[in-house]
């Protein structure tokens, strides 16, 4: 997918502004020698500021592209330099359900998902010099009905702590599922088939100007 550019890849530094081991994987999946750099952005946008959720996830994303592109420029020029920043959640009806704050809370979360279609959305922001895209992708994941032994089987093995929605869609957290209509990478924290696309229009469109 990246084949296009792949030649003005290696004059540009890449930098990932995410420690999250799950999008620094994806990203090596496509090719790109990307620097991992954790924002230190504030994550409290007011959801109520924001008409849609895909303006809100996008916000987000764009305060971590932010911060890292201008903590990076201090260093030096920035005139070769592209931050990808991302961010996801889930939501089931009008409430996000973000990370859990405790075991109990996880338990609660995926107690409400439940045998329910919830819907991720991941927000997405590559930031160079000359401006900025985004854009947000979207996936509905239907899942299975639950026992609660298999719903506190699942918790005490501590991978829903640490994700949004208590679940990862990699690993134990799948077989939670039913079925994923949209791509699955978006539930995952990086929909790759798009960031491509938005990858080679960066380089084909904004910056060959």
């Amino acid at each position: 997918m990246l084949a296009p550019i792949k030649h003005l890849l290696s004059n540009y530094r890449v930098v990932l502004a995410s420690g999250s081991p799950r999008r620094q994987e994806l990203v090596k999946m496509l090719g790109l020698n990307a620097e991992l750099c954790p924002s230190t952005f504030e994550e409290n946008l007011n959801l109520a500021d924001y008409n849609e959720f895909s303006d809100y996830i996008e916000a987000t994303a764009l305060g971590k592209a932010e911060e890292v592109f201008t903590r990076l420029s201090a260093e030096g020029d920035n005139k070769n330099l592209i931050v990808i920043a991302a961010d996801t959640m889930v939501t089931l009806g009008k409430e996000i359900y973000g990370k859990p704050k405790d075991p109990e809370d996880a338990v609660r979360m995926l107690t409400n998902l439940s045998g329910t279609c919830n819907r991720v959305f991941s927000g997405v922001v590559l930031k160079h010099a000359q401006g900025v895209r985004k854009f947000t992708d979207t996936a509905d994941v239907h899942f299975g009905q639950l026992l609660p032994e298999q719903i506190q089987n699942y918790v005490d093995s501590g991978d829903p702590l640490d994700k949004a929605g208590a679940y990862g869609v990699q690993g134990p957290g799948g077989a939670l599922i039913h079925r994923i209509d949209g791509d699955f990478y978006c539930v995952m924290g990086l929909p790759l088939h798009r960031l491509c696309c938005e990858l080679n229009k960066l380089f084909l469109e904004d910056l060959s100007s």
